[in-house]
Protein backbone atom coordinates (compact mmCIF):
# COMPACT_ATOMS: atom_id res chain seq x y z
CA UNK A 1 0.00 0.00 0.00
CA UNK A 2 0.94 3.49 -0.88
CA UNK A 3 0.78 5.84 1.36
CA UNK A 4 0.30 9.81 0.12
CA UNK A 5 2.29 11.62 2.94
CA UNK A 6 1.62 15.26 0.86
CA UNK A 7 -2.20 14.51 1.34
CA UNK A 8 -2.33 13.22 4.94
CA UNK A 9 0.12 16.42 5.74
CA UNK A 10 -2.35 18.80 4.34
CA UNK A 11 -5.31 17.16 5.66
CA UNK A 12 -3.95 17.05 9.08
CA UNK A 13 -2.98 20.93 8.48
CA UNK A 14 -6.31 21.74 7.88
CA UNK A 15 -8.28 19.92 10.43
CA UNK A 16 -5.60 21.61 13.09
CA UNK A 17 -6.89 25.03 11.30
CA UNK A 18 -10.47 23.85 12.57
CA UNK A 19 -9.33 23.28 15.80
CA UNK A 20 -7.46 26.79 16.15
CA UNK A 21 -10.72 28.68 15.34
CA UNK A 22 -13.24 27.10 17.44
CA UNK A 23 -13.52 29.30 20.89
CA UNK A 24 -15.28 26.47 22.58
CA UNK A 25 -12.40 23.60 22.40
CA UNK A 26 -12.30 20.90 25.36
CA UNK A 27 -9.23 19.74 26.66
CA UNK A 28 -9.84 16.18 24.47
CA UNK A 29 -10.07 18.50 21.49
CA UNK A 30 -6.76 20.13 22.42
CA UNK A 31 -5.40 17.31 22.60
CA UNK A 32 -6.39 16.22 19.40
CA UNK A 33 -5.11 19.47 17.64
CA UNK A 34 -2.00 18.95 19.28
CA UNK A 35 -1.91 15.53 17.43
CA UNK A 36 -2.87 16.37 14.24
CA UNK A 37 -0.49 19.74 14.40
CA UNK A 38 2.55 16.94 14.84
CA UNK A 39 0.98 14.33 12.16
CA UNK A 40 0.89 17.18 9.41
CA UNK A 41 3.94 18.13 10.08
CA UNK A 42 5.72 14.57 10.39
CA UNK A 43 3.89 14.26 7.05
CA UNK A 44 5.57 16.87 5.28
CA UNK A 45 9.09 15.32 6.31
CA UNK A 46 7.91 11.86 4.90
CA UNK A 47 6.53 13.57 2.03
CA UNK A 48 9.82 15.37 1.54
CA UNK A 49 8.29 18.50 2.01
CA UNK A 50 9.96 21.90 1.14
CA UNK A 51 11.97 24.23 3.38
CA UNK A 52 8.18 26.41 3.05
CA UNK A 53 6.08 23.39 3.39
CA UNK A 54 8.20 22.31 6.91
CA UNK A 55 8.74 25.71 8.28
CA UNK A 56 5.35 26.27 7.75
CA UNK A 57 4.44 23.43 9.60
CA UNK A 58 6.52 24.04 12.67
CA UNK A 59 5.22 27.23 12.75
CA UNK A 60 1.96 25.60 12.83
CA UNK A 61 2.99 23.04 15.84
CA UNK A 62 4.52 25.93 17.64
CA UNK A 63 1.28 28.00 17.46
CA UNK A 64 -0.82 25.09 19.03
CA UNK A 65 1.83 24.44 21.50
CA UNK A 66 1.47 27.90 22.68
CA UNK A 67 -1.99 27.96 22.63
CA UNK A 68 -2.53 24.71 24.70
CA UNK A 69 0.53 25.69 27.31
CA UNK A 70 3.66 23.93 25.84
CA UNK A 71 5.90 26.39 26.50
CA UNK A 72 8.76 24.45 25.97
CA UNK A 73 7.98 22.75 22.74
CA UNK A 74 6.62 26.29 21.07
CA UNK A 75 9.72 27.72 21.95
CA UNK A 76 11.73 24.48 19.86
CA UNK A 77 9.53 24.44 16.79
CA UNK A 78 8.78 28.39 16.73
CA UNK A 79 12.57 28.47 16.36
CA UNK A 80 13.33 25.65 13.99
CA UNK A 81 10.73 27.73 11.94
CA UNK A 82 12.35 30.97 12.27
CA UNK A 83 15.79 29.69 11.53
CA UNK A 84 15.16 27.88 8.74
CA UNK A 85 13.06 30.98 7.16
CA UNK A 86 16.16 32.74 7.50
CA UNK A 87 18.78 29.85 6.49
CA UNK A 88 16.60 29.01 3.05
CA UNK A 89 16.16 33.05 2.58
CA UNK A 90 11.69 32.10 2.43
CA UNK A 91 9.32 35.28 1.34
CA UNK A 92 9.46 38.12 3.97
CA UNK A 93 5.87 36.83 4.95
CA UNK A 94 6.66 33.52 5.77
CA UNK A 95 10.17 35.44 7.68
CA UNK A 96 7.47 37.64 9.47
CA UNK A 97 5.18 34.86 10.45
CA UNK A 98 7.82 32.70 12.02
CA UNK A 99 8.74 36.02 14.05
CA UNK A 100 5.36 36.08 15.32
CA UNK A 101 5.78 32.48 16.59
CA UNK A 102 9.02 34.00 18.19
CA UNK A 103 6.85 36.22 19.99
CA UNK A 104 3.82 33.87 20.70
CA UNK A 105 5.85 31.28 21.81
CA UNK A 106 7.79 33.41 24.39
CA UNK A 107 4.53 35.04 25.75
CA UNK A 108 4.11 31.60 26.20
CA UNK A 109 6.39 31.22 28.54
CA UNK A 110 6.34 34.54 30.45
CA UNK A 111 9.32 35.93 28.50
CA UNK A 112 8.48 39.64 27.88
CA UNK A 113 11.54 40.89 26.39
CA UNK A 114 11.55 38.16 24.19
CA UNK A 115 8.35 38.98 23.53
CA UNK A 116 9.06 42.23 23.00
CA UNK A 117 11.57 41.87 20.39
CA UNK A 118 10.11 39.21 18.27
CA UNK A 119 6.54 41.20 17.99
CA UNK A 120 9.12 44.21 17.27
CA UNK A 121 10.26 42.47 14.44
CA UNK A 122 7.30 40.73 13.06
CA UNK A 123 6.52 44.30 12.61
CA UNK A 124 9.29 45.53 11.11
CA UNK A 125 9.14 43.10 8.68
CA UNK A 126 5.16 43.31 7.75
CA UNK A 127 5.58 46.83 6.69
CA UNK A 128 7.71 45.17 3.81
CA UNK A 129 4.97 42.89 2.88
CA UNK A 130 3.23 43.82 -0.46
CA UNK A 131 0.18 41.27 -0.44
CA UNK A 132 -2.12 43.20 1.77
CA UNK A 133 -3.97 39.64 2.53
CA UNK A 134 -0.97 37.55 3.47
CA UNK A 135 -0.17 41.45 6.32
CA UNK A 136 -3.40 41.32 7.48
CA UNK A 137 -3.60 37.60 8.14
CA UNK A 138 0.06 37.69 9.94
CA UNK A 139 -1.18 41.04 11.98
CA UNK A 140 -4.35 39.55 13.19
CA UNK A 141 -2.55 36.44 14.57
CA UNK A 142 0.24 38.99 16.12
CA UNK A 143 -2.79 41.20 17.55
CA UNK A 144 -4.26 37.92 19.08
CA UNK A 145 -1.27 37.20 21.26
CA UNK A 146 -1.46 38.09 24.87
CA UNK A 147 1.39 39.69 25.99
CA UNK A 148 3.33 38.71 29.16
Amino acid sequence: MTVDHRALAVGYFNSTWELIGRADRTPEQDRDMLASTLASRQHWSEAGGTDQNLTVGDWQVAHVASLTGFADLAKAFATAAYDRARSANLPTWLQASTAEGMARAAACAGDSAAYDKYAAEARDLLAQVDDEEDRKLIESQLASIKAP
